[in-house]
């Protein structure tokens, strides 16, 4: 997104291009409501996202982890018998972590599954891979059935308006809007944008404004990795983004939702909410699904879009097992956490103009509460929205709504002590 210096430490990336610190970032277990903490400002709403508990997804986009390479995203994408099929951001051949990888991943596994002779097929998700190849398959005259285990279309692609804006709890930004697949998609929904800024303020204790080179020798790995990628710069094979294509342009957020991007879930598209797939039974020419505790039916082909969380817990029965180099690919594919905590309050007591709010002196554990969203420069509300991502994100996500919204407040209090 940006970086503190020209050249973030970043091994054997120097050839990499530049990307949003948001990419597929997803939310879950969402609770909108007014914080308790005591402190001089109190929000007057607020909504939290905790990926990692959410069952759905366990966590938010991939990543090549250290003892992975892309090698592993091809063995992933690979069907099985010529009749189970896996799509996602993490299967994609060049991106992972993006929704553009989704959205084309749906594109290319509906054209796999056309080259069979499969007339029934059964998607495994309604995010915007499933859905994407669902509606191709559809147009191409296959029987289609998708089946989801929430009670909602989008998954990791998910706009709340609960407090009065609609706010993206999942996927923000459209990465690059140069080439982007999604922008002709954009258009037709005609959805607004607006790019965000590279811009920002270094706030420290006691509300000092801080230089670059105050920063403690952290707080890099924080901003331009942590908060990009999911994890820390020690688990990422960084050889596997040596040529990242990342597209150029802009990046841009959507004031009306990311959401707008799924269209409407299609009144001739047979999508079974509620409906969490247990079991994968490959048995003579067809693929049999079940739920814990019921059939789903027999297909011809089955394309699964669930999350790598979802996968890497086995939260999936294969029978016959997945073969040896798909089951290692998700087991070394990294799938990386950020999480999100809008605070709405009643007026802006921060750095109006600045996009970007960094706080490096937080007296919380590094990589907690350090980079902050500036909703009223951005869509004009008095909204903050401050960034958790890897490990750190990981070890708050055990607190309560109340002692989060707290650690926020005290950061808050910290950085602008007079308001």
């Amino acid at each position: 997104m940006f970086a503190l210096t020209q050249t973030p430490p970043r091994p054997n990336a120097a050839h990499m291009h530049r990307r949003q610190i948001l990419t597929l970032a997803t939310a879950a277990l969402l609770t909108p409501g007014r914080a308790t903490a005591r402190n001089a400002r109190q929000p007057t709403g607020y909504l939290r996202t905790n990926w990692s508990r959410d069952p759905f997804a366990l966590g938010a986009y991939s990543y090549i982890a250290r003892a992975a390479s892309r090698a592993d995203t091809d063995a992933l994408r690979r069907p099985v018998a010529n009749r189970l099929f896996f799509a996602g951001e993490a299967t994609h051949p060049d991106y992972n972590s993006t929704v553009h990888a989704a959205y084309e991943s749906g594109l290319i596994v509906a054209d796999t599954v056309a080259d069979t002779r499969a007339e029934t097929v059964a998607i495994i998700g309604a995010g915007i891979s499933g859905l994407t190849a669902a509606r191709a398959l559809r147009d191409m005259g296959l029987d289609v059935t998708v089946f989801e285990a929430r009670n909602r279309i989008g998954g990791r692609i998910w706009t709340d308006s609960r407090l009065g804006t609609p706010l993206d709890l999942g996927a923000s930004w459209l990465h690059g809007d140069d080439g982007n697949p999604l922008v002709p998609l954009a258009q037709e929904q005609r959805m607004r944008s607006v790019v965000t800024g590279d811009d920002y303020v270094l706030r420290g204790a006691g509300g000092r404004r801080l230089r670059d080179r105050d920063v403690p020798d952290w707080f890099e790995d924080v901003v331009t990795i942590q908060q990009e990628y999911g994890a820390s710069t020690a688990e990422i094979n960084w050889d596997a983004y040596e040529d990242d294509p990342d597209y150029d342009g802009d990046d841009r957020l959507f004031p009306q939702g990311y959401a707008q991007i799924l269209g409407q879930a299609d009144s001739d598209l047979d999508i079974r909410f509620g409906t969490e797939l247990r079991r994968v039974s490959l048995d003579g020419d067809s693929v049999a699904l079940a739920s814990a505790d019921a059939a789903l039916g027999r297909f011809d082909a089955v394309v699964i879009t669930v999350p790598l969380g979802v996968l890497k817990a086995g939260r999936i029965a294969f029978s016959p097992a997945l073969p040896d180099d798909k089951q290692t690919a998700i087991n070394r594919l990294g799938f990386g956490l950020l999480d999100k905590l809008y605070l709405q309050f009643e007026d802006v007591f921060w750095d109006a103009d600045a996009t970007w709010i960094l706080t490096p002196e937080t007296g919380l554990p590094p990589g907690q509460f350090n980079q902050w969203l500036n909703l009223a420069a951005v869509l004009d509300v008095p909204i903050l929205l401050a960034f958790n991502g890897a490990g750190p994100a990981r070890d708050l996500s055990g607190l309560s709504d109340d002692a989060l919204v707290a650690r926020a407040l005290q950061v808050l209090e910290a950085a602008y002590p007079d308001g």
